[in-house]
């Protein structure tokens, strides 16, 4: 029903990226002075151009217009489009005049070579973005020398990285959009608007140090807090039940109830969840079910001489 939509973020990070943000709290805490430790930007996400590398490759222009120079980043991850993103970051590497007189004296040129054309303007660039990419890698391996998370996206609501990086204490450069509402109570998390407020950002992240986070906003990342929040976002006020019970919308909720236990239900649920993507759970329930019959069938035998 539209008038229960409710957008939470429920989601929490485990505890390896907690544990990492208490020890960047700590060892910022210590430092004496306002002393800046040097760290890498970077990104982490499976490579596909929805995930916004394309505006990733204009924030850096954006930036060597502003300052002379692109911004270092280490891209983790693999993907479908990984070959097109690596030559749109890199350019094309064209052959030097020694390497096609060797070609010739091979013969290798008699061969077809294969022609593949540029997927993107981008490939044809005379200066490569120096992005080092580094293949698929666990976001909690990402530590000490990574300061600064960049995520351009807009097309993933509430992005799990996002929050893992803030957990972990660094700084996180994200678009301002309604799905990143959430990370806005973090004063790590630094949006922009345009691409000049994105230079700002990075510019910013190179002469401060992310803000320790206190105990409340550290908090905010657990699973026990986002249980909360999942539990605050589906609760129905008595007032709104009754109203609901008079214009007859609580019978429908009834009847959407028992069609999902009915679909849910038993072995056909397994399949359906599991052609629906959620994972191979064949069986689990209907053994559970059946041993939570079989218990409550068998007579208690307390008291019983």
């Amino acid at each position: 029903s539209p008038e229960k939509d409710v957008t939470s973020n429920v989601h929490g990070v485990r505890s390896e990226f907690l544990d990492e943000g208490i020890r960047r709290r700590e060892a910022t805490l210590s430092q004496s002075g306002n002393t800046i430790i040097c760290g890498k930007a970077y990104f982490i996400g499976k490579l596909l151009w929805a995930k916004g590398l394309d505006l990733l490759l204009n924030m850096e222009e954006v930036y060597r217009t502003v300052t002379g120079d692109y911004f270092e980043i280490d891209i983790f991850g693999t993907g479908p489009d990984e070959k097109e993103i690596i030559r749109a970051f890199h350019g094309r590497k064209k052959k030097k005049k020694n390497d096609m007189k060797r070609s010739q004296s091979d013969g290798s040129l008699a061969k077809k070579r294969k022609v593949v054309f540029p997927k993107s303007l981008h490939e044809l660039r005379g200066n490569p973005i120096p992005a080092n990419f580094k293949g698929r890698v666990d976001h909690a391996l990402c530590k000490g020398e990574y300061k600064v998370f960049v995520n351009p996206s807009i097309t993933e609501v509430l992005c799990t990285t996002t929050a893992e990086a803030l957990a972990m204490g660094k700084f996180a450069i994200i678009p301002a959009h309604p799905s990143n509402t959430f990370f806005s109570q973090f004063p790590n998390c630094l949006m922009y608007s345009d691409k000049l407020e994105f230079v700002a950002n990075m510019r910013h992240t190179l002469t401060h140090e992310p803000v320790p986070l206190t105990a409340e906003l550290h908090r905010q990342f657990t699973w026990e807090a986002a249980t909360e929040r999942f539990i605050d976002a589906s609760i129905i006020t008595k007032r709104n039940a009754r109203k609901r019970e008079i214009i007859g919308k609580a019978k429908l909720d009834e009847r959407f109830a028992k069609i999902h236990n009915m679909l849910a239900d038993g072995k056909k649920g397994d399949v359906l969840r599991h052609i629906l993507g959620g994972g191979p759970v064949i069986g689990y329930q209907v053994k559970y079910m059946k041993e939570r019959s079989r218990n409550t069938s068998c007579p208690s035998l307390v008291g019983i001489a």
